[in-house]
């Protein structure tokens, strides 16, 4: 359907296909016409000296020319510290100390850079070259650092050989001139350790500070603390805890107090237990409501007054997801990732242990006289009719003769 659009430039409204909705003008004359207004000279004033200039179309220019412009803007010309050239900064702000608004051009620059001038070293009197930056900065006085420490530094007393030397003011203000090269900073006096005894070295400079008491951070740690000795009960490996601690610390690590948590039976069945009380108010999964469903169908066929239970509780240890007390059966619902159906997802090793808890709990089970059922997540929502059958005939099959239906 057409719209209805307005020129731009006559004012007129026209019709258009709904594929242009972008189109500015009714026809090619005010496309044209204002095509040639925007291309024709204009004449203006210029803002700063008055004269007139002309420019093309809607051009805002209020100079008629650089100089105006810099001038009007207060930018002033400055001469190169090179070539002694005019030329205009980039910025007139904070010029000063900054190469910038120094030099012309990079190439200019990179000249000044290069270019040295031959100077006398105020304490030995030899000619050196300089850079003519660094003579602006300040510098360039001596040939050497050792010609400046000389002449600005103090003498000093080296803590590691007990030499003579001297030190600028900055390295000593800094907190520095302690010693006298690498080597005395390196060096190593022989201490013994506090909570050991062990032998061990440090730095001369760590020593003088009160520090290095320790030959190492377990040392460190002991002596900071009062700790005492224990041995695991498990893995027999000597470890240290607080004194506060003595009485709790049983184990040297959470993996060793694991393994004896785990062979304690009381233990285990506190955490069965409670594993069972999480399982217990937790909203079932989808392939185990959809077995739900199905026992309650295959039941009401086959025996109506048969009751089931929801995350049965077996041997003090295991939490189902369903079974049937008066026949010993046992139903779970496995989901296809986590219980290994696809030989791809055996690369998990959590895949592989829940794999084999799976076939230890069916052999415990078959020993107690549990008969298990296992059925896919896959099976349960894609073929629910072999899954009915199968649980039929495995109910059929447990059921008294009495009790099958005629």
């Amino acid at each position: 359907m057409p719209v209805t659009l307005t020129c731009t430039r006559c004012g007129k409204q026209f019709s258009a296909p709904p594929s242009v909705t972008g189109r500015k003008y009714c026809s090619s004359a005010c496309f044209r016409a204002q095509q040639a207004e925007n291309t024709a000279w204009m004449a203006h004033n210029c803002a700063h000296c008055g004269t007139a200039f002309r420019v093309r179309g809607k051009e805002e220019r209020s100079y008629c020319s650089r100089a105006c412009h810099l001038a009007a803007t207060a930018r002033r010309s400055r001469a190169c510290a090179q070539c002694g050239a005019d030329f205009y900064p980039k910025s007139p702000i904070r010029l000063e100390g900054t190469l910038q608004g120094t030099f012309c051009s990079k190439t200019c620059s990179g000249l000044a850079q290069r270019t040295r001038v031959t100077r006398c070293c105020l304490q030995c009197g030899a000619d050196f070259e300089i850079k003519q930056s660094r003579i602006k900065n300040g510098r360039g006085s001596y040939c050497s650092k050792e010609c400046q420490a000389l002449a600005e530094g103090c003498k000093r007393t080296c803590q590691g050989c007990g030499n003579e030397f001297r030190a600028t003011r900055s390295v000593i203000e800094q907190g520095w001139g302690t010693f006298c090269s690498q080597a005395c900073t390196a060096r190593r006096v022989t201490r013994d350790c506090r909570v050991c005894g062990a032998e061990f070295t440090v730095k001369q400079s760590v020593a003088d500070e009160g520090r290095g008491a320790y030959c190492s951070n377990s040392c460190r740690h002991l002596g900071k603390q009062n700790r005492v000795r224990k041995t695991c009960p498990h893995c027999s490996v000597q470890y240290t805890v607080p004194a506060s601690l003595k009485d709790k610390r049983r184990t040297c690590s959470r993996a060793c107090w694991a393994k004896i948590m785990g062979a304690d039976p009381g233990r285990a069945a506190i955490l069965a237990r409670a594993r069972h009380d999480q399982l217990s108010t937790r909203t079932p999964t989808r392939p185990e409501r959809i077995l739900y469903a199905l026992i309650d169908e295959v039941a009401a066929q086959l025996a109506p007054d048969l009751s089931w239970e929801r995350q049965h509780r077996l041997l003090d240890r295991w939490t189902v997801d369903a079974a049937v007390p008066s026949l010993h059966l046992v139903l779970q619902a496995d989901g296809d990732y986590w219980h290994g159906l696809l030989p791809k997802y055996h690369q998990d090793p959590r895949v592989l242990r829940n794999m084999a808890n799976d076939k230890y709990q069916d052999r415990k089970l078959a020993e107690a006289g549990w008969y298990v059922l296992r059925f896919w997540e896959s099976d349960l929502i894609h073929n629910l009719p072999a899954c009915a059958d199968r649980l039929r005939a495995g109910i059929a099959a447990l059921l008294p003769a009495e009790e099958m239906p005629r």
